[in-house]
């Protein structure tokens, strides 16, 4: 049977000064484009049928750098984009705090579904939008195709909890890592989380941000 592998895209300056990044756009940088070769690396030997990222800059390199040199089909898709984090784009968690810090503390300490950044989305609206993209993809794909999906922290999470059926109030229980690997495999008793977040391909250590 097939597999899904989950990656987190690589590295930019934003991840890396700690700036809040939802639906802004910055490039990876050399550490992210060397965490995607290491990504491909780790992943050289697998039958991948089609990879799908986000239509946002560092998922799309990171991607393209995955599949380098392989015969397969790649398709960027706008519901697989991180959290929109409205007004906090663009700003470091110190920043985000001092505009509101009442705001920041329950988005960030509650992990409320249902809050969001001023002007952002809810944790249910991105689940919204992934759960479109994966009804989308099994209807596309047979269950024994091997998927390569190129995202970030929160729809990684979201696609967690929709192969897994999960519910809702699990979505902010797992980390996910710059470059982190998660495969989640179709069994013939139902899916299993076969490795999650894991880093052990990456020469660096691993980074993880809120606001990827």
């Amino acid at each position: 049977m097939g597999s899904w592998y989950l990656v987190r895209h690589g590295e930019t300056d934003w991840n890396r000064d700690g700036i809040i990044q939802g639906h802004s756009d910055p490039p990876l940088n050399e550490r992210g484009l060397e965490t995607a070769r290491s990504v491909a690396r780790r992943l050289s030997s697998c039958a991948i049928s089609a990879a799908y990222s986000s239509d946002l800059a560092r998922a799309i390199e990171t991607v393209k750098v995955m599949v380098e040199g392989r015969p397969v089909p790649t398709e960027a898709d706008r519901d697989l984009r991180e959290f929109s984090y409205g007004e906090w784009e663009g700003l470091t968690l110190h920043e985000a705090r001092a505009e509101g810090p009442s705001v920041l503390d329950r988005q960030l300490g509650l992990k409320n579904g249902d809050f969001a950044a001023p002007g952002g989305e809810t944790a249910s609206q991105l689940l919204g939008r992934v759960r479109r993209f994966y009804a989308r993809t099994i209807e596309r794909h047979d269950p024994d195709e091997d998927l390569l999906i190129v995202t970030h922290g929160g729809p990684v999470r979201a696609l967690l909890v929709l192969l897994l059926g999960l519910p809702r109030e699990y979505f902010w229980r797992f980390g996910v890592g710059l470059g982190s690997l998660s495969i989640i495999s179709n069994q013939a008793e139902g899916r299993v989380l076969e490795v999650w977040n894991d880093t052990s391909h990456l020469r660096l250590p691993a980074v993880e941000v809120e606001g990827e």
